[in-house]
């Protein structure tokens, strides 16, 4: 094996969905497979390590604390502590891990996936294993699921890894993945058309998405329904970039967002439904919730040449509106000495 590196610097972007979110999640996705539409974009999570010879420190501004290493075993730990635990267990036991994101913790831009393949990345890094962008994908669901014990769907981890625009179909243990390459120029007509607004507040993904996952586990009728309907409308949406049809995939994304927001009674809330509502009167052609839903930051689709009227009538209802550009890679290592 290699000599290890002294400093390491791993970034994920951060993903935007635009269709299929919530039909990747089991017990659904273990009997009716998956299908879902997103795009990494220019804000992520960056996970820094540096060899100081010191024991095993973690630190991270998104949870303004830091942690050491100890042998100290609690049944209940925090993320930061389960951190810690995950890099010992793999023989990183001395060194400072910093890591930072560009957006709070639960904004719906699958920043806990993010910032998990950057920490796997660093750790494999560290001891010398490469792995493909699948391999990163699964090690880090896995790790979400068993070690962090975060309710997620195989969205996240996978948009995160691979990167790019795309649509990805879950089967079992099978994921198809198709990107749009032949479209760059539709892909970037609507990667303009783009807002993010953010609500003000973040929460927890897995309380979000724990009715859903209980109402899949009981075989409630509706509620598997309206997966299939989500499912399929992620079908349409591809078929909707593959013919750069902006207005199909606008209405395609509306219609996601109804259905969405039936599958549970903590999905949506009045001032999410005030923004989306005057978004849709000021110029957005679609809009919608990111993420498992109650909060973080709403998706805007601006009609042509509405987005700067757009984003200066929504900066009146919060005081983060932001353009962003798609990422055509993925989890990566950006500094290695």
């Amino acid at each position: 094996m290699s000599e290890r590196p002294s400093k390491l610097i791993s970034y994920s972007p951060l993903r935007i969905s635009f269709g299929g979110g919530g039909t990747d999640i089991s017990p659904f996705i273990d009997e009716y497979g998956s299908a879902v539409l997103n795009t990494t974009i220019d804000r992520g999570v960056r996970v820094k390590y540096v060899d100081d010879g010191f024991p095993l420190e973690i630190s991270s501004r998104d949870f303004v604390k830091s942690y050491l290493i100890s042998h100290e075993r609690r049944s209940s730990r925090s993320v930061s502590e389960k951190m810690v635990d995950l890099f010992s267990s793999r023989n990183v036991m001395s060194g400072r891990v910093l890591m930072n994101s560009d957006v709070p913790p639960g904004s719906g831009l699958g920043s806990s996936s993010a910032l998990t393949t950057s920490v796997i990345n660093v750790i494999n890094n560290l001891n010398g294993r490469n792995i493909t962008e699948l391999e990163l994908a699964d090690e880090s669901f896995l790790t979400e699921r068993d070690s962090l014990r975060v309710t997620l769907g195989r969205q996240d981890p996978y948009a995160i890894s691979v990167g790019g625009f795309k649509f990805m179909e879950f089967q079992g243990n099978n994921i198809r993945i198709e990107k749009f390459d032949q479209h760059l120029t539709f892909l970037h007509a609507l990667e303009k058309s783009i807002l993010l607004i953010y609500t003000g507040k973040t929460r927890e993904s897995s309380l979000a998405l724990a009715e859903q996952v209980e109402k899949s586990r009981s075989g409630e009728k509706e509620t598997i329904s309206r997966l299939l309907s989500l499912k399929s409308a992620a079908y349409e949406m591809r078929d909707a970039v593959r013919n750069e049809d902006f207005h199909r995939l606008a209405s395609l994304v509306n219609r996601g967002w109804e259905i969405k927001k039936a599958l549970g009674s903590n999905v949506t809330n009045d001032k999410i439904e005030k923004i989306i509502k005057i978004a849709r009167s000021s110029g957005a052609a679609a809009a919608r919730l990111l993420g498992g839903g109650s909060q973080g930051f709403i998706l805007l689709i601006a009609e042509d040449g509405k987005l700067m009227e757009l984003q200066d009538r929504m900066a009146k209802l919060s005081r983060l509106v932001v353009r962003v550009s798609f990422d055509d890679r993925g989890t990566r290592i950006v500094s290695r000495s």
